[in-house]
């Protein structure tokens, strides 16, 4: 069934669509040149991994060595070795068998770092620029293939905030250049945070860096927030509004800040959007109909809204699969038990994942997904297959995938708090995000 609506978009948050019609339009950090390798920032990364024994292997011929990254020193040397020991890489800056600012010198002693089991020598240099700026440029190079690559320059306020972004930023691109896997370094999560009675609690949207480090408040509402995701860009975050006396709403809004808008004023519950992979799109549980929850698309740029779903009883959190050929959802049909199913566009037809599961999210490779079943969050295959879970403590658990797809972001109850915690999928070592309140629905964008 398709309904079209009435100026429904993000443009236009105030327009209204009557419950009985069935078819309605709608329309310096350092001031002298450094030579290090595989990067400073990369070693930020430890400080979500603390614990963690997930080792990335570069290569075969720098797999086995206890050091394959070393840091050529210089004032921060220590702190970044260190860093990326706790990362998980291994890293020194001592006794290493040169000590240069040229590439051309690296390549032309290439054999004493092969033999010691260095495999990257990254070089970065800064100057300082007009303006209170700072330039800092950077390029690889890759030990055993005798090549330089990657050659970047990247400008930055010169102020210890900006520069730490500018460095997280090369680190990223550092990162994905070696190991040609995205990283979870610049990635940022938003969570609802909440404080209060639960007959008079105040919600806060809520964006922190990957560190745990507070970026913005985005909204804040005497109420609750809901099931927060972000547009496939990041640029954007679409979230559910229940006030006091009200019925939930979707808002969507800039990560920057400004106005959030309403784009499903429709009557009933509006739940759980999931953007589109191209942005277009959201898909919703909406009750307008009959106060019957079902799955609905709500299309921005054709200004139309149609129903996927009509089954018995109600279906929920539908998340799109990464390549836009359909969803996932969870289905009651009509009893307290909750599957998991898939729906395809293609055929307009459902099929079942998992027999009990809640609050599912796909990777953003696609590979895996994450879902709640009896107070365990499971991480299983496209197909269900469960690859591992863990028991969690708390009645409103929800998980998130990084950027990587090889963590996830929770929430775990601590007493009267609930905490956001980040764990490893290959080692299973978290750490905690302090927070205060309650921390609940948190979700990892790149």
């Amino acid at each position: 069934m398709n309904l079209q609506m009435s100026q429904i978009n993000p443009t236009n948050p105030t327009s209204q669509m009557n419950k009985t019609q069935t078819q309605t339009k709608i329309k310096p950090l350092l001031t002298k040149s450094a030579c290090v390798l595989f990067t400073s920032v990369l070693g930020m990364m430890a400080a979500y991994a603390d614990g963690d024994d997930e080792v990335m292997v570069i290569t075969r011929s720098v797999a086995g060595s206890a050091y394959p990254v070393a840091v050529m020193p210089f004032a921060q040397a220590n702190k970044i070795s260190d860093n990326l020991n706790l990362a998980g890489l291994g890293a020194t800056h001592q006794n290493l068998p040169q000590h240069t600012q040229s590439a051309s010198e690296i390549l032309h002693n290439l054999s004493t770092w092969r033999n010691q089991g260095f495999g990257y020598v990254v070089i970065v240099r800064t100057h300082s620029m007009p303006s209170n700026k700072t330039a800092i440029s950077y390029e690889i190079v890759d030990t055993n293939t005798a090549q330089i690559s990657d050659k970047q320059t990247q400008v930055s306020d010169n102020h210890p905030a900006a520069l730490a972004v500018a460095y997280n930023q090369i680190s990223d691109k550092i990162y994905q250049a070696i190991s040609h896997q995205p990283s979870d370094l610049t990635g940022k999560i938003a969570y609802v945070e909440e404080t209060g009675t639960p007959n008079n609690k105040t919600s806060s949207l809520k964006l922190i860096d990957v560190h745990g480090q507070a970026i913005a408040t985005l909204y804040t509402v005497n109420g609750s927030i809901l099931t927060p995701t972000f547009s496939p860009d990041g640029s954007r975050i679409a979230y559910s509004v229940q006030t006091k006396d009200g019925l939930p709403v979707i808002h969507i809004q800039s990560v920057n800040g400004g106005q959030p808008q309403v784009v499903t004023p429709f009557w009933g519950h509006n739940l759980a959007p999931s953007f589109s992979p191209n942005g277009d799109s959201i898909l919703f549980s909406g009750s307008h109909e009959n106060n019957d929850p079902n799955i609905y698309r709500l299309n921005f740029t054709a200004n139309r809204l149609e129903r996927l779903t009509n089954l018995a009883g109600a279906e929920n959190s539908p998340n799109y699969l990464p390549n836009g050929t359909g969803f996932i959802y969870t289905a009651d049909h009509g009893t307290r038990s909750q599957s998991l199913q898939r729906y395809d566009f293609g055929t307009g037809k459902s099929t079942q994942i998992a027999a009990r599961a809640s609050n599912p999210r796909l990777s953003p490779d696609g590979n895996k997904l994450v879902y709640v079943a009896s107070n365990r969050i499971v991480i299983a295959n496209t197909q269900g297959k469960t690859q591992q879970s863990f028991a969690v403590n708390g009645t409103e658990i929800s998980a998130s995938f990084s950027p990587s797809s090889t963590r996830i972001v929770y929430a775990q109850k601590q007493g009267n708090q609930s905490q956001l915690m980040i764990r490893s999928l290959t080692s299973n070592t978290a750490r905690t995000i302090a927070t205060a309140g309650i921390a609940k629905d948190p979700v990892w964008s790149k």
